[in-house]
């Protein structure tokens, strides 16, 4: 007996279904399995509970850890936004959460971050530029940093906000004036749900070149980190969905080219540049399923990856940290200073690693 149309249509269908099905067990990464090594002595940070989602770092060695990502998980908890100071050069301080002024800690959620330097590198001039995730405050905050009398404090300055900056989720500066961001989603919450299901490649980074935004690059599947080669000729993007990382060659006039897409087999959040070797530090996911039992309070776990690339941007890739022992859940960055290293976490503490020899 010959197969009808509607027996075509229904077994097609029936494929589809099936190969997407298997996509997102797949994504999930129940099949995978994660051994316990660190690259030194590591210690979870006191102080630090609702998330340490990005750390950025100054040439002085302090580094700003954003907290309160958590609240957009438990929104009617009462979790405040914050960013902590950590001091790599005393690294027996317990980080100290930085007095904010001008904007309310209850109606801001920081995560993706960025820091410029201007002035005497032995005294410098720091901003901080911020992403804020807070459904109806969503944009680029900036302040301005001061730690008179051992006292740090942001403060505000300006927000930044464009409809094409829509959905932010990290910010890399190229000056002063001018950033890129990625908008991790096109729907907004919480029908962005679908597109993570769906595995959607709607993510995007946008260019704001001090007056306008534009989106410069598209077809990202939850587009998250970003940063830029110390030469700013390279731009690095982190597809989480996709896991995979993007590299971009950066235009005269802000425009990107893909110059290379590298699978990670892993989900890649934030990035952050060695200041001395230009690789890359990238604090991973591990697996989908971790992040879902965490939003059930299962403990996650940790994972580092360390990306030496070449001049034809063949990658070299270590995995220089992992741990399932619950000292860190969900890392989403890691920023080296030195011989030491600190992790971040998307909803929970930070840890801090001494003895890297990596």
């Amino acid at each position: 007996m010959g197969l009808t149309a509607r027996n075509i249509i229904t077994y097609i269908i029936l494929a589809v279904v099936i190969d997407q099905v298997a996509r997102i067990i797949y994504s999930l990464g129940l099949h995978k399995t994660i051994f316990t090594h660190h690259p030194g002595i590591c210690r979870a940070l006191p102080g630090i509970e609702n998330g340490s989602e990005d750390i950025v770092t100054s040439s002085n060695g302090l580094a700003f850890i954003s907290s309160g990502a958590l609240k957009m998980l438990e929104p009617d908890q009462g979790i405040l936004g914050q960013v902590f100071l950590f001091d790599f050069n005393h690294p027996d301080l317990d980080p100290i959460n930085i007095q904010i002024i001008g904007i309310d800690k209850a109606a801001w959620i920081p995560i993706g971050m960025d820091i410029w330097e201007s002035g005497p590198k032995d005294n410098p001039k720091l901003s901080l530029y911020v992403v804020n995730k807070q459904p109806d405050s969503i944009g680029i905050e900036v302040f301005d940093f001061s730690y008179k009398n051992k006292v740090p404090t942001l403060t505000h300055q300006r927000r930044i906000h464009h409809k094409n900056i829509w959905s932010p989720n990290d910010v890399v500066l190229v000056d002063e004036n001018r950033f890129y961001t990625t908008n991790d989603a096109y729907l907004p919450q919480p029908f962005n749900i679908l597109e993570v299901v769906f595995r959607l490649s709607s993510g995007s980074v946008a260019y704001y070149d001090g007056h306008d935004a534009r989106i410069v690059a598209k077809g990202l599947k939850l587009s998250n980190g970003v940063n830029l080669s110390p030469n700013k000729k390279l731009l690095y993007a982190a597809s989480s969905l996709g896991q995979e990382l993007f590299i971009y060659r950066v235009q005269s006039d802000g425009s990107l080219e893909q110059a290379k897409v590298i699978p990670l087999a892993t989900i890649p959040d934030n990035i952050d540049v060695d200041k001395d070797d230009g690789s890359l530090w990238i604090g991973c996911g591990f697996a989908t399923h971790h992040f879902f039992n965490q939003c059930g309070k299962v403990t996650g776990v940790g994972q580092v990856l360390n990306i030496q690339l070449d001049k034809e941007l063949n990658p070299t890739i270590r995995e220089v940290f992992a741990d399932d022992t619950g000292m860190i859940r969900l890392s989403s960055v890691a920023c080296r200073y030195g011989n030491a290293m600190l992790i971040g976490t998307v909803v929970d503490k930070a840890a801090y690693c001494e003895g890297i020899t990596y």
